[in-house]
């Protein structure tokens, strides 16, 4: 399981998670199981960061009008 969290001032804002599923696409990446219940498609060898990135890239922010 890998967690991705952002913290301002030491206060979790945003999170996010995802589990390995064991399973593998044809060219090898793996198919992680996001906690909104998407899936994301990794290749281990672009590094955690990457994935990480991916995950965060999943946040929707809710928007403040002025």
């Amino acid at each position: 399981m890998i967690t991705v969290v952002i913290l301002i001032n030491g206060n979790p804002i945003m999170a996010r998670s995802a589990t390995n599923t064991s399973k593998e696409t044809p060219d090898g990446s793996h198919i992680y199981h996001l906690d909104t219940g998407k899936q994301l498609i990794h290749r281990r060898s672009d590094g955690p960061v990457k994935l990480a990135i991916a995950m965060l890239k999943t946040i929707k922010e809710p928007r403040h009008e002025p």
